[in-house]
Parts: C-alpha cells; structure tokens; sequence
C-alpha cells in the first residue's frame, strides 16, 4: 500500500462533466430541507455517481480530542451495508487525510488498514477528502474502486472536494438547525412535566384550605383569611394551566368538545373568574347584548376562558376606577343553512398597546412592556392560547389599539350561533346517599387531606399509599367507588385498574383515574387499562359529585 497525493497530478485526468456536477448540487440543494441522516445519504449518493466508484461515503469525528474516531453515517454503494461501522483515527485512512489537510489516494490500502479488508470485496484504490467547516475539519468524504480499472486522478478529487464544501456547510446548518429543535422540544418538554409537578402539591395544600373552611366556618376572622388563600389558589391553578395549555398548544394538541349551550351563562362564568379582579381595581363593567338568550353550539368552558382572559388583561391594562365594556351582537346567516355569527367585543379605556408589538400580541409569551402592567403578573400565554381556541371554533380574533391611553378593542367572530334548542324534559336528579369510596395515592398529604373533605362530604372513606394493597383492599371491602392515582411508585394505577378488571367479582366497582397530566392519550390509556372516568389534580368534589350522582349500581352513565 502507498498513499500519494503527487500520484494524483501525474495521473491523466477525465474530462469534467460540469452539466452533471451541477445537476447533483441541485438535487443536494433540495435534500438540504430533510432530515441530517437523509442529506449525508443523498450526499453519499451522489459522490458514488459522479466519481463512477464501486462504495462511497461519509465518516464523521466523534469523540474526545484524544480518543477520536471515524463514524460510517453514509455509506453507498457495495459497501452500504458497513454504514454505522466505526474505525479509530489511527486505523483509518480518514484520520491520514485529516491529518495531511489534503486530498488522498491510497492503494491497495487494505494492505495497511485492516478496517478495509472486506470479505468479498476488493478495495484497489481509495480516494479520501476532509469536510471542511467553519469550526475545523468534521471528518471525510471518500470514494472506493473495487475494480482494477478503475481509478482516480484529479478531477476525482476536485468533485469530492467540492461535494466536500457543501457537506460542510449543510452539516453546519443541519446541526444549528437540530440543535435548535432539540432545544425546543426539552423547553417543551420542561414546560409540561413543570405544570404536571406543580398539580401535585397543589392538590392537597387547595383540599387543606377547603377543608379548614369547613371546619372553621364558625370563625369569621378565620374564613376571611382562608378565603383570601382559596383565590390566591385559584390564581396559581390558573397559572398551572397556563402552562400546560402552552406545551398543548406548542404540540398542536389543545382540543374543543362542542355541546349545545348558551352565550349568556359562558359570559357569567367568565365574569365570575375575573370579579375580584375586577372589583380589587374598582373597575366598571358593562355588560350589552345579552339580554335575550343567546344559544350556540361551543365548548363552553374553553370559551369561556377566553372571555375571562381577554377581560382579564382589560382589567390590568387598565388604571383603576376604568370602564370595560363587553358587547354582543348576533348575524343571522341570510338562509344558507350556515350557522349564524356571533360577534364578541371588549373594549376598555386602559393604557392601550404599542402599536410596535401590536404583531406579536398572539404569540407564545409574548407581554407588555409596560412595568405597571407586568407588576400584575402572567405568563404571556393567555392571548396565544385564546387564539387558537377561537380559530377552532372557526373563528377569529383581532386587537385593535391607538395611541397610548387610548384604550383596546378585542373583536372575536365566531359562527356558533344556533336556534332555540327544544325543551328537555325536567330530570330529576338521583338523591346522593353516602357512598363506600377508597383512595389510593402514594402522596400521604394529599391523601390525608382528600379524606378529611369526603368524610366531611359524608362519604365513607378507606385508603392507602401503594398499589398492591390497593388491589387488596378493593377485594376486601368492595368499594362502591375507587379513585386511583395512576402515578404511584413499585404498582402503578394502571395495573391497579387491570388487576380489578380481571376479577369478575368486582365489575361494579367504579374505578376513577386521578392523574397530574390532563392529555387525550393519557385519557385513552386510563379507559383502556379499565378505568370509568379520568379525573385531573387537584380533584374537584363538583366533578366527583356528578360521578356519585350518575352511577347507578356501579354502572358509569357518562364520562365528565
């Protein structure tokens, strides 16, 4: 074996084909919107074309400076199935290239480089050519002749080299560009597991509260405080689901369940949220357009999260003693069988919006600048998600804005509007009598705390920290309703659900899911693993009660 770069320039060179050398630049453009792994392949590819070679590749550095080594990450030709195959520096006949800075051709080099010699395959010559890169050498394209009549001479190198330029630079934006996605997704991913811990306390400090309320409902001075720590809950539940609604949103996964319901009451609900807020600023609400039902076809908590949001950024943009002004008006669809349109204004007469980040008003944590108005709090995600709650309803939303102290109108569009929806008739709803409940949640606080409120709900509660007695409790006591955390420790609530599911003896018992994440997959794993209902921390004793008034003889009559 011998490796001279001088055999190169006393060897008759082919004729460039630069028609064909352009077309294959064209077609790595364009692989250059794919994925990293995809553009070495098409990279590979095309050298082993142009250079007329037997096998052809691209091995990348990895590695510590004194221990580096050469990754196959694109191999093309007879040797394509040696891609992921790692060959030392000092083995390599790409660590010789790199070491020189140069193009090389070696021959016969499996004479020396035993990572060469093939079973079934002869390697005559090689023809190897670093990768060059703003920040230093990132490895080597190679071609390989395993035909005696085939061989390299300079225009082969020149094409390599010049393949080599544009691996170089489109590595180079392909790392800038993967780094940036992976930062994104574990920003993501932080966003998320962050709303889903801090569910966790807050279940049983929220149930504590509720519970001291009860037992010291007596007490006047004692009430007052702890109502002042249930709102002051309230606007960290907020602020929790603020944050998992951002990571939803950022995965395209924030969903609307659509039913028959009425305009006024999602406005009531939504001025219900905001009313201390509203009444700590000695705000002055108007209230238009709602004086007959307004029946639409909408999710009614979802909307009404935007009423709340966009009235709650009307109250702080605004200096107290304001006015906000909520409207309503109603377009009829002229006969084409389309839902009409509902129109929804807020206008306040608050410090209004720089028209300079007027543009990114919708957008992911976009705020203020405003000091006064930051001191009020908020994550910047609430005008993000309202957008794309409204744009699922079909609808749209717009801010409009003058100069500064000229107030802001928000108008939301949205074709929801329907008729009168016929009489039910009037349901009479099952009396609740106490029911046999077990818990089961390795968090021992909450735990403690959720018992308390049930017992003083009347229930009859038995409970436990762990799975497996779990199991052993339900099949003792055959309770009427058991509510599962399904993130415990050792057995979690999803084998807990599985292993009373395979007893036929207690198929009626209700088995509740109780779980930190509120995702549809997390739903979809619950009812398959045999649960009735899923239910998100921190419990609501509301959405309880529907359940304990819906079920009767342990059988479930709707999911909440």
């Amino acid at each position: 074996m011998h490796d001279d770069a001088d055999e190169l320039a006393r060897r008759p060179a082919r004729a460039a084909d630069h028609a064909r050398e352009n077309l294959a630049l064209l077609r790595l453009a364009r692989a250059q919107t794919g994925s990293r792994d995809a553009l070495l392949q098409a990279i590979a590819n095309e050298a082993l074309a142009l250079c007329n070679a037997g096998s052809a590749g691209i091995s990348l550095l990895e590695g510590p400076p004194h221990n580096r080594s050469f990754r196959w990450l694109a191999v093309a030709g007879s040797c394509a199935g040696l891609q992921g195959k790692s060959t030392a520096w000092n083995e390599c006949p790409c660590g010789v290239t790199l070491d020189a800075g140069r193009p090389r051709l070696f021959v016969r080099p499996e004479e020396q480089f035993g990572c060469l010699r093939f079973a079934g395959i002869d390697v005559h010559e090689g023809i190897v050519v670093p990768i060059p890169s703003d920040s230093g050498q990132l490895g080597a394209i190679w071609a390989m002749s395993h035909d005696a009549a085939c061989r390299f001479d300079g225009e082969h190198a020149r094409v390599l080299s010049s393949l080599a330029i544009v691996a170089g630079a489109a590595l180079t934006m392909a790392n800038v560009r993967d780094d940036g996605a992976e930062s994104d997704r574990r920003h993501n991913e932080f966003i998320a597991m962050l709303g889903h811990e801090l569910r966790n306390p807050l279940a049983p400090i929220d149930g504590a509260i509720s519970a001291a309320k009860r037992l010291c409902a007596a007490n006047e001075k004692a009430d007052a405080v702890l109502t002042i720590a249930q709102r002051q809950m309230k606007h960290l539940r907020t602020l929790v689901d603020d944050l998992l609604d951002a990571a939803r949103l950022k995965h395209g996964k924030l969903a609307i369940k659509l039913s028959d319901t009425s305009l006024n009451e999602i406005t009531f609900d939504a001025v219900s949220a905001v009313k201390h807020h509203l009444e700590s600023r000695r705000h002055t609400l108007k209230l238009s357009g709602l004086e007959a039902p307004v029946h639409v076809r909408a999710d009614h908590v979802r909307l009404s999260q935007v009423l709340g949001n966009l009235l709650l950024n009307a109250a702080k943009y605004t200096p107290a003693g304001g006015k906000i002004e909520l409207s309503v008006r109603t377009e009829h669809a002229a006969g084409s069988g389309e839902p009409g349109c509902v129109v929804i204004e807020v206008r306040d007469n608050g410090i209004g919006i720089d028209p300079s980040i007027q543009p990114y008003m919708f957008e992911l944590f976009a705020q203020s600048t405003c000091g006064s108005a930051r001191s009020e709090g908020g994550l910047g995600i609430g005008l993000a998600v309202a957008k794309r709650l409204v744009e699922l309803h079909h609808g749209s939303i717009a801010i409009q804005s003058g100069a500064a102290g000229a107030g802001t109108l928000v108008t939301v569009r949205l074709p929801i509007l329907r008729s009168a929806p016929a009489q039910k008739p009037a349901m009479t709803m099952p009396q609740v009598r106490p029911t046999r409940l077990l818990l089961a949640d390795d968090n021992r606080d909450a735990l403690e705390v959720l018992s308390v409120l049930l017992e003083l709900e009347g229930q009859h509660v038995s409970a436990t920290d762990n799975g497996h007695d779990a199991v052993r409790l339900i099949g003792e006591t055959h309770p009427e309703v058991a509510i599962i955390d399904v993130g415990m420790p050792d057995m979690d609530g999803f084998d807990v659900a599985r292993a009373v599911r395979a007893d036929p003896r207690l198929d009626d018992v209700t088995l509740v899911a109780l779980t930190g994440y509120a995702s549809e997959s997390n739903k979809s794993r619950a009812l398959a693993a045999g649960f009735d209902y899923h239910l998100t921390k921190p419990l609501s004793l509301e959405k309880l009660q529907h359940i304990l008034e819906n079920r009767t003889e342990g059988r479930v009559q709707g999911i909440v």
